[in-house]
This record gives structure tokens, C-alpha cells and sequence, in this order.
């Protein structure tokens, strides 16, 4: 039977005890009114926000849960995939900001400082001019060769004086000797020149910035890391560990877990089936959460009020009343079975009270009729 049509039941069992008269006589017991009603209940639909293979099922329906018991587990690797990587990044971010709040190392100071003083002496040497060793060297080279041009072009002379006596070969091998002499000769003038005049201006700047580079490297290494390298490093540690907490929790949703003590209504899964994110896997009903819902004829609305005392009755536990108390009220009234209007209709006219029933846990069911006693002193 239907919820719409257990509380079509109960609205009609309602008008008719508000027409046969809401006081009904029990045995042993105060007058009172007798109410039928249903108990209800609010069922909590539990899944998870990933989805995923079910890799297994460990409940079964109608079964008892306690809470935070594993109901399903998924299988999830990708997931599993990307919080290692984001562990990795974290660990990473953090190397970044502990490098960048210690600064330099005493090598890479000493190391930035030689290579700066390396500079600095390249520079000084090119500024300095040519030694007067190198220009003294030179200017032997100049005059040896000179020499041995002035011999070639004598030994040139006198073969060609020597008339026919010279054969071809010693009048060829006579000038080759004078024109290397001379492209030697001419060589050793140009070097002499060259080391006179030193190094180029060009060769100077270049020197200078080189120096200046690597003497700015070394003073950055000295004054250690900026704060605003620091600030970004320590950005990076805390965007990475809000990526790994996003994934650990999205992982945490692998097990849908039992929000607190209750009953298995329905599993809508199994091992192996593809569960859709934020899809009911399993329905739950968390103890304290049955109800019963009755109606109280408008006319006898006045003896009832909230968290007054009441007894229950079911069906399947005769003769064993429950307490319960009254915890709500409608607001607005119900007719029974259509609306009317006319003053002598009325009194079909019903208000829904809510009870809550303190019974063992397993005696209550969603959908079973039951019956309420709300005790009236003195016939208020």
C-alpha cells in the first residue's frame, strides 16, 4: 500500500472517529482520544560524490548498520594516481621553500666569488696594455726575420749574377727563399705592431660587463632571497597541499559509510556495477527516525499539544503500549474525503500530528498502522 494511500486510510478512520465522537471508553484507562495512524519514516540516501567500480558490498538488506560502518567500497585508481602525484608536488613545493628561506650555499658563494675575481683580473689585463716582454719578444721576431730576408735576397743576387752557371732550379729555389723570407718578414711587423697596440675597446667593454655580471650575481647570492621569492615559494606549498586534500577527500568517497546506528532499506548495487557520482547507492533508516502520523479531529484539536505524553499501539505487539510524545502539530487542517465548506461538515475537518515513539529498535516499520492514546484529565 502506498504512503498517498495509507494517509487516504487514515484521514477517512479520522473523520470517522470524529463523527462516532473522539472520547472512546478503555479498560483501566482515562478517557481520551483514540487515533489511528501509520508510522512513517525519513530515510537518508547514501552515496558517493566521485563515481566509480563498486569493488564490493558489505551490507545486506534489511540488515542492522552502526555508524561510521563501511556500507560500499569503490574502486577508484585514477584518483589514487593523482594524489601521488600531488603528494610529489608538495614535496617539491617544499624543497622550493626550503632552499628559498636558506639562500645560498658556501660553495656557491666561494664559487660565484672566483669566478668574479677571474673577470675582474681579464679586464685589468686588457686595461694594462701589452707587457714589455711581449713587445721585446716581437721585436726579436721582427729583426730575425729581417735578417733572414736579407740573407735570402743576397743569395737571390748572387745566383742571378752567377750568370750560366746558375741552373733553372737554383735561380727558382734562390726566390722562393727570398719571398718566404720576405711574407715572414712582413708577419713579424705586423705582430710587433699588434702587441704595441693592445687590446681593442671592444674587448675592454665586453670584459667590463662580464665582470659587472658576475659581480652582481655574487652580491644577489650575498644579500640572500628575496622576500617576495620566499612568499611566492611558500604560495606554492599551500596550493599544492590544497590540491592533495582535495583528492584525499574525493578518495574518502570511495567508502560510503553509515552516517550513525540504523537499518539497511535498499542496496541498489553490487560488486561490479558502475556507480554514477552523487547517485543513491544505499537507503538507510537511522534509528530515532520513525514516526507515526495521526489525525486529530478539528473539534478535539484544543486537548492536544506539543510534547504531550502519549501511548502507541501496533498491529503486530497487541496489548503493548509505547510511550511517545506529541513533537509537532499541522499548521493547517486537512478535509476528509473532499474540502467543504458548510459549518455541519466541519467536523471532518483533521490537523496531522507528528509522534515520536520510543520503542525498541526493529519493532517500528515504515507503513504499518498504529494507533495513539493521548490521555485527556478530567475530560479537558
Amino acid at each position: 500500500m502506498t504512503r498517498k494511500r495509507i494517509s487516504l486510510v487514515a484521514l477517512v478512520l479520522a473523520a470517522g472517529a470524529a463523527g462516532l465522537g473522539a472520547f472512546w471508553p478503555f479498560p483501566s484507562r482515562p478517557a481520551g482520544l483514540r487515533l489511528p495512524g501509520t508510522v512513517q519514516s525519513h530515510e537518508v540516501r547514501l552515496g558517493s560524490k566521485v563515481g566509480g567500480r563498486v569493488a564490493a558490498v558489505l551490507v545486506a538488506e534489511g540488515g542492522r548498520v552502526a555508524g561510521g560502518q563501511e556500507l560500499v567500497r569503490l574502486e577508484l585508481p585514477e584518483l589514487e594516481a593523482r594524489r601521488d602525484e600531488a603528494r610529489a608536488k608538495l614535496a617539491l613545493a617544499r624543497a622550493e621553500l626550503q632552499k628559498a628561506r636558506n639562500g645560498a650555499l658556501p660553495l656557491e658563494l666561494r664559487e660565484a666569488e672566483q669566478a668574479w675575481k677571474a673577470a675582474e683580473a681579464r679586464w685589468r689585463r686588457l686595461c694594462a696594455g701589452p707587457r714589455p716582454e711581449d713587445v721585446a719578444r716581437a721585436e726579436r721576431e721582427k729583426e730575425a726575420a729581417d735578417a733572414e730576408l736579407a740573407g735570402a735576397r743576397d743569395h737571390y743576387r748572387r745566383v742571378m749574377a752567377s750568370g750560366r752557371a746558375a741552373t733553372l732550379a737554383d735561380v727558382e729555389a734562390a726566390r722562393s727563399r727570398r719571398d718566404r723570407a720576405a711574407a715572414l718578414a712582413e708577419a713579424a711587423k705586423a705582430s710587433l705592431r699588434l702587441v704595441k697596440a693592445g687590446s681593442r675597446a671592444e674587448e675592454r667593454d665586453e670584459a667590463r660587463a662580464e665582470r659587472d655580471r658576475l659581480k652582481a650575481k655574487l652580491d644577489l647570492l650575498r644579500d640572500g632571497t628575496r622576500k617576495e621569492d620566499v612568499a611566492r615559494a611558500e604560495a606554492d606549498v599551500q596550493r599544492a597541499a590544497s590540491a592533495l586534500r582535495e583528492v584525499e577527500a574525493q578518495l574518502r568517497e570511495a567508502c560510503v559509510r553509515a552516517p550513525g546506528p540504523g537499518r539497511v532499506e535498499v542496496v541498489s548495487v553490487r560488486a561490479g556495477d558502475l556507480a554514477p557520482a552523487n547517485g543513491p547507492l544505499v537507503r538507510l533508516v537511522p534509528d530515532g527516525e520513525l514516526w507515526v502520523r495521526a489525525f486529530v479531529p478539528a473539534t478535539e484539536l484544543g486537548k492536544v499539544r506539543v510534547g504531550q505524553a502519549v501511548e502507541v499501539t501496533i498491529d503486530s505487539h497487541t496489548g503493548r503500549p509505547y510511550p511517545g510524545t506529541v513533537y509537532h502539530v499541522a499548521g493547517e487542517g486537512e478535509f476528509t474525503p473532499r474540502n467543504v465548506q458548510s459549518a455541519d461538515e466541519r467536523r471532518h475537518q483533521v490537523f496531522a500530528i507528528k509522534v515520536r515513539v520510543e520503542a525498541p529498535a526493529g519493532v517500528l516499520k515504515a507503513g504499518m498502522a498504529a494507533e495513539v492514546f493521548l490521555p485527556v484529565n478530567g475530560g479537558e
